[in-house]
């Protein structure tokens, strides 16, 4: 009898046996919009065990036991500071233009973000404490899908081959297809920035194709101005896009009724709303 109940107990035992994983998140985004989405769950992470060591701009003042921390502050400017609103409250001429001012802008504004991520990775190189972060084993890196493949390619120096998990803000750039094999037809899936609807004009579904191949191409000559600075201070070759196609899962903060429908892939995951604080809360009585 007693054999029994020790393998019962035994049983038992390892039902409730919980092993946590080591997880990098590198986001040297300086937009606190986008790291507002990222943060939960990172804290989630945490709370269920994991041990987290988060890189960004946005440090939490209270961090978990199992949450370690890497500034960015300082490096540049956030989002907040030095994003110029002028562009929105008192748009230029040139985006008034019939048929190519909407593309002037949005053309701006991802230069905009090009030039950031170019600047930040410079900064990042022979960054120390990054460097200490990097020469640690990971179970899982996770990064974010946006302006930059830096932190990609810091990967690959160090020697980390833990799987990799991209998380987005917001809708994916068209480059990402390219890496997961995802729809981004522009005909009717409209590009990050754009104002338009999946219910597109003709001269809007225009206007949207010549962006989609503008953004493709921003981002690549990003892409390969970033491998370049990496090559250049670690003195070896870093196949940065080979890395940016070996992504095992992109998240994305979208839901298709508000984002229109798509065919998806397994490799692309809708989490829309998932920053939302989900408690429960009674509906206020109205008088």
């Amino acid at each position: 009898m007693r054999p029994i109940i020790y393998n019962i107990l035994t049983l038992i035992t390892c039902l409730y046996h919980v092993e946590g994983a080591r997880i990098l998140a590198l986001f040297p985004q300086p937009g606190k919009s986008h790291h507002m989405v990222f943060e939960p769950l990172f804290l989630k992470l945490a709370q269920r065990g994991h041990q987290m060591t988060v890189a960004s701009f946005f440090p939490l003042e209270n961090p978990p036991a199992n949450y370690t921390e890497l500034s960015f502050v300082g490096l540049a400017g956030l989002g907040l500071e030095v994003l110029d609103m002028a562009i929105y409250e008192n748009p230029p001429l040139k985006y008034g233009i019939p048929l190519i001012g909407d593309i002037w802008k949005q053309r701006d504004e991802v230069r905009s973000l090009a030039r950031s991520a170019v600047t930040i990775c410079e900064k990042l190189m022979g960054f120390k404490p990054l460097i200490e972060v990097l020469k640690q084993d990971y179970d899982l890196v996770i990064v974010e899908n946006f302006n930059s493949d830096c932190m990609l390619g810091l990967l690959h120096p160090y020697g980390i081959k833990a799987p990799v998990i991209a998380l987005s803000s917001s809708n994916a750039f068209p480059s990402s297809a390219e890496r997961l094999g995802f729809v981004d037809n522009p005909s009717y899936v409209p590009i990050i920035l754009s104002p338009w609807t999946v219910s597109m004009l003709y001269i809007e579904r225009v206007k949207n194709a010549v962006l989609n191949v503008y953004l493709k191409s921003i981002l690549q000559n990003v892409q390969d101005t970033e491998k370049a600075i990496i090559e250049k201070h670690y003195g070896k070759e870093v196949p940065l896009y080979d890395l940016s196609k070996n992504i095992s899962l992109l998240m994305l903060n979208t839901f298709h009724a508000l984002n229109g429908v798509r065919p998806l892939i397994p490799g692309l995951l809708e989490v829309g709303g998932m920053h939302l604080d989900r408690e429960e809360k009674e509906i206020p009585q109205v008088s």
